[in-house]
This record gives C-alpha cells, sequence and structure tokens, in this order.
C-alpha cells in the first residue's frame, strides 16, 4: 500500500464522516437535499461553481464515465454493475445526480437512492470500491484532490440509503 493510497483512504473515510454527520444537521435545519421547490442545493461546505470549476457537465459526465470504466475493472463491483442496468443510463443518471449534488440547478431524472439499491444488497466492502473508482477517475481527469472531496462529500449522505448489508 502506498503512502498516496494510504493518505486518500484516510481522508475518504474521514470526509464521509464528516460529510454524513454535517448533512443530517443541515437536513433538520433546511429540508430535504433538493428542497422542497425542486431547486437543488449544494452540499454544506461545496462552494458554487464547483461544477463549472470542473468543467461543468461535459467535464461531470468525463468523470462519471471514468467512474465506471474504474468500477467495470473492478471484480469486487463490476457483477453488481453489469447485472442491474444498462451502463449508459447508469452514467446519464450519474452524471446528473453528480451535478445536482454539487448545487447545479438541472433536474435528476433517477430513483431516489433507497428506491435503486434497496434490494441489491450493498455492503461497505463495495460501497468503499466505488470511493475507490472514484479517486481514480479523479486522477484520470486531472480533477483536484478537494473537488473530488467536494464529489465524495456531496455523496457521502447516500451510504446509508446505498449500503444495507
Amino acid at each position: 500500500m502506498t503512502f498516496k493510497s494510504t493518505l486518500k483512504g484516510t481522508a475518504t473515510g474521514a470526509a464521509l464522516i464528516f460529510a454524513v454527520s454535517g448533512f443530517h444537521t443541515a437536513l433538520a435545519q433546511d429540508g430535504p437535499p433538493f428542497g422542497e421547490t425542486g431547486k437543488a442545493k449544494a452540499f454544506p461546505g461545496i462552494p458554487e461553481g464547483t461544477v463549472e470549476a470542473m468543467g461543468g457537465e461535459a467535464g461531470i459526465n468525463l468523470w462519471v464515465k471514468q467512474l465506471f470504466h474504474y468500477i467495470l475493472l473492478d471484480y469486487r463491483i463490476a457483477p453488481i454493475f453489469i447485472e442491474h442496468g444498462n451502463i449508459e443510463r447508469q452514467i446519464a443518471l450519474n452524471t446528473q445526480l453528480v451535478q445536482r449534488v454539487l448545487g447545479a440547478g438541472n433536474e435528476y431524472l433517477g430513483a431516489s437512492m433507497s428506491a435503486a439499491h434497496g434490494d441489491l444488497g450493498i455492503t461497505m466492502e463495495e460501497f468503499n470500491a466505488v470511493v475507490e473508482a472514484a479517486y481514480n477517475a479523479c486522477d484520470s481527469v486531472s480533477f483536484h484532490y478537494y473537488q473530488c472531496n467536494q464529489i465524495i462529500a456531496g455523496l457521502a449522505p447516500f451510504t446509508f440509503d446505498i449500503v444495507t448489508q
């Protein structure tokens, strides 16, 4: 294990714990993450303009495509994604979702995270494998480490909707 991977694992764990606890506090104060009006709210602490800094929809889509590239290379999680759906559709929906949690004004047309993942029996090990793929995708598209952490922080609140085992 390299220093870089150890650092990433530690930072990821800390980011997820912080993100989840901070998000639940925000929910208690501000309501659901997408608001009653459907207008997107960025995860607390994610600066406005984050999506634009990552290249807009095209930059986020490129990152999601790379995410799926790494997911499909990983024997721990590839079968889950292959068995349960159209990869191109998953890429499109995940592009929408990532933009949405980072504060873009786009629509997310997918199912809730609990509805989409509830019957898949995802473990924390499998969830963490996706997080590893996320960091590999960031390296691949040359996102800065802090930008990748913003994506992870934006998606972290869904952990307990996704991990059911």
